[in-house]
């Protein structure tokens, strides 16, 4: 009976450690202006987008100390609705993009609350992007066309919570996601993400 209580005990102890929270976030932002040299047809262009980006991000939280540990699952999808592309001075293209890229990246997100009503955060994760397939309209008319691309993705960032009501919070949170070289409209490898939204407490 004595290792009973003993045991009950040391549950009920560790368990304090773990909480019940969880959060959902839906975000919107505007990932940037990109310009990047790619190769339209046998042709060297500069291609500039604006990809407006969306985020559903749940998370919950597994352990409850000074600084909140929890696990999250980030959905963010880009749309790169059309594109700009100059060639030279006689040589001009358009760019449809039909299919969004998406990143899907879970990971851990640690939190501090220094006050009641804000809390500040930062986030690592691991997991997959696939950018959408593009059409180049070239003069002529002449078609290109590019398949969608699926790449391994490093995703860092952070983020504050002012917190609105128990259940309620605005959200600013800022990523940048790595990835293989040239894809998504960057010459290089980070695709930063800047949103605001709104985020559910339960």
């Amino acid at each position: 009976m004595r290792k009973m209580r003993i045991l009950a005990v040391l549950t009920l102890t560790a368990g304090m450690g773990w909480a019940q929270n969880s959060d959902l976030a839906l975000l919107g932002g505007v990932s940037g202006i990109h310009q990047q040299a790619s190769m339209i047809g046998q042709t060297v262009g500069a291609l500039q987008t604006v990809t407006p980006s969306f985020q559903a991000n749940y998370a919950w939280q597994v352990l409850q100390r000074k600084a909140d540990l929890y696990i999250e699952m980030p959905l963010v999808i880009q749309i790169r609705t059309s594109e700009e592309a100059v060639a030279g001075p006689a040589i001009n293209a358009a760019v449809r993009n039909s299919d969004p890229d998406i990143f899907f990246t879970p990971g851990v997100r640690l939190k501090l609350s220094p006050e009641s009503h804000v809390s500040f955060y930062g986030a690592a994760d691991f997991g997959i992007a696939s950018f959408g397939a593009s059409s180049f309209i070239l003069p002529g008319p002449t078609f290109i066309s590019t398949s969608r691309r699926n790449s391994p993705a490093f995703g860092f960032g952070g983020g504050v919570d002012f917190r609105l009501t128990r259940l309620l919070s605005l959200r600013g949170d800022v990523r940048d996601f790595i990835t293989q070289k040239g894809l998504g409209g960057v010459t290089g490898r980070n695709h930063a993400i800047f949103q605001a939204g709104i985020a559910f407490h339960f």
